[in-house]
């Protein structure tokens, strides 16, 4: 008997984006039961056309719902879909992402080889941006071409860095999870207005054994953040929003009682200096002293590595000086993360 799998994908405005989106998961060589769309307050008339459209179309009705709800963010609109999903496994999709054909039939394919796992993700393509050329998996520095596998420890796995962009290759697009799952670990976390993502794949790694699918089996969407970021998501483009959301959720990941080895706990402490050296370059480059040397105490609390001895030194003593190699080296860095975002 086919698994019965239902996918959530938020929607907040792209109608035309949407219906790729959607068409790409109902043309699964491995059928699902049900898409559950959830319209997080649209402005641009989708809240209209969606359903006439839904109505009109036999291939949508069948297996298409809508759900609509006031503008509460893409983490509200997910839980939602989880809490309306019929199937005994759900998968995620973004409103302008697309899957290829074979995505599902390959993910359930590896979770009857690894019975130990719950969940699973695959290798993914992105689209649209010259700089991205390369799978999520290469981006990530991870796996080197292996058809199938099982990562053992995910939420350690999810933590540590494999590659100079510091992403982990567990994207929520490319993810299928038991229902059972998803559900009792609470969904996303709605006050994480970005990175709600990671933190929820975080918390599920926690709970089961991941396996995965070497192949890119999803292409993502990577226009440049300024063209493709809608509502909430267009506060990604100031640092002061990244930097409050990241301290929230390794924070967060720091307190959690499931995942209590202690090499994750030093992962998690290692990631809150990084963040709070990170406010201390921001607030170094507006020449906000006082508040940069605060930052740095704090980053040192939690790990005080060479970098970030040289930079307490450098903070008290000449921060002048400190504030001018903060700007040369966001200046390298620029060209260096460019469509990453």
């Amino acid at each position: 008997m086919p698994p019965s799998i239902s996918v959530v994908i938020p929607v907040y405005n792209r109608f035309e984006l949407l219906k790729r989106s959607v068409e790409s998961v109902l043309s699964q060589t491995l059928p699902v039961s049900e898409v559950v769309l959830v319209d997080d307050g649209s402005s641009d008339g989708t809240s209209e056309i969606l359903p006439k459209y839904i109505a009109q179309n036999e291939r949508w009705r069948e297996r298409v719902r809508y759900l609509y709800q006031e503008n509460q963010g893409p983490a509200a609109a997910r839980n939602t879909g989880i809490a309306q999903a019929r199937g005994d496994w759900l998968a995620f999709n973004d409103d302008d992402d697309l899957w290829l054909p074979q995505k599902l039939e390959w993910q359930f394919h590896a979770l009857d080889q690894f019975k130990e796992c719950q969940a699973c993700f695959t290798d993914a393509w992105f689209m649209n941006n010259s700089n991205m050329k390369m799978t999520l998996f290469q981006l990530a520095g991870k796996f080197g071409g292996e058809a199938e596998g099982v990562v053992s420890s995910p939420a350690k796995y999810m933590t540590e860095r494999g590659s100079l962009t510091g992403i982990h290759p567990v994207w929520v697009q490319t993810l299928v999870a038991r229902t059972a799952l998803a559900r009792p670990i609470g969904g996303f976390d709605r006050d994480l207005l970005c990175g709600e993502d990671d933190d929820f794949l975080f918390r599920l790694g926690c709970e089961t054994k991941l396996c995965f699918v070497g192949s890119p089996m999803v292409l993502i969407e990577r226009t440049p953040a300024d063209k493709r970021h809608e509502g909430v998501s267009r506060n990604w483009d100031e640092t002061e929003f990244r930097l409050r959301m990241a301290q929230s959720r390794y924070e967060k990941r720091l307190h959690m009682r499931s995942c209590l080895a202690t090499d994750i706990r030093e992962l998690a402490r290692r990631d809150l200096s990084s963040v709070h050296s990170a406010w201390t370059n921001w607030y170094l480059t507006r020449g906000q002293y006082a508040e940069a040397r605060k930052s740095i105490v704090r980053a040192a609390r939690f790990r005080l590595s060479p970098g970030i001895a040289a930079k307490l030194s450098l903070t008290f003593l000449a921060p002048v000086i400190a504030r001018r190699a903060v700007n040369r080296r966001d200046a390298r860095r620029v060209q260096r993360t460019m469509g990453f975002a």
